[in-house]
């Protein structure tokens, strides 16, 4: 059984158009010959880490969990609606902050019993992970680094800041406590992500929410092998 876990119900109902079923608090389905089990892990870090040790204790043998929603793109010239998968997580917040806006990692694990070449950052192998799920990611996708924050990135000076430091290609706020509680587990992770807007821009006449919605339709299908 493989964990699809979404931040919100409206992103978990997109993501299920095809498969003839609604998100109905944990919603347990077959798709394509694969077996799912879909669920709101509710917005953030945090609530996603949560929601996926509960699960992940409900569900011993999950056979992996895969992250579907939506992002904000570093590239201003990506398209909206374009899906993105993520080859790391980064979560920028946890370090030290200084007020003429550099980062630097805290010298520590944050957890004791997860060995990280970086503390703040998961290595993913998106192709690996797919296979060993049995699913099919197309090559067409692109793959970059993901940062999960707290808080969204608000004004593009940060965006800059952060571009520069991580060389990142996205911002979400799941990601890296999803992949974290995969990575615990020993289970595979897998992260695919429409864009609906730039990072730093709070101008809505650049965001395509409903773009981004439309586009997670056919994520699980073309995953699955089920949009061939």
């Amino acid at each position: 059984m493989i964990i699809l876990a979404c931040a919100t119900e409206l992103e978990c109902r997109h993501v299920m158009t095809r498969t003839g079923r609604k998100p109905d608090g944990d919603t347990r389905f077959d798709f394509a010959g694969l077996d799912f089990l879909a669920c709101v892990t509710g917005v953030g870090p945090m609530a996603a880490a949560l929601r996926a040790g509960e699960l992940l204790e409900r569900h011993p043998a999950a056979a992996g969990i895969v992250n579907l929603g939506i992002c904000g793109s570093f590239d201003p010239r990506a398209s909206l609606g374009a899906i993105c998968v993520a080859s790391a997580e980064i979560w920028p917040e946890y370090g030290v902050h200084s007020s003429d806006g550099a980062e630097e990692p805290f010298g520590f694990q944050m957890l004791q019993d997860l060995p990280l070449p970086q503390v703040n950052r998961l290595e993913l192998d998106p192709s690996a992970a797919a296979r060993s799920m049995g699913l099919r990611l197309p090559e067409s996708w692109p793959c970059g680094t993901s940062l999960t924050v707290a808080g969204v990135t608000g004004d593009p000076q940060r965006a800059a800041l952060l571009l520069a430091r991580y060389d990142a290609a996205t911002e979400n706020m799941e990601g890296f406590g999803l992949a974290l509680a995969a990575r615990r587990k020993g289970i595979p992770f897998l992260e695919a992500r429409t864009v609906s807007n730039p990072v730093g821009v709070r101008d809505k006449a650049r965001w395509n929410f409903r773009l981004a919605l439309d586009s997670l339709e056919s994520v699980l299908p073309t995953l699955t092998g089920a949009a061939a």
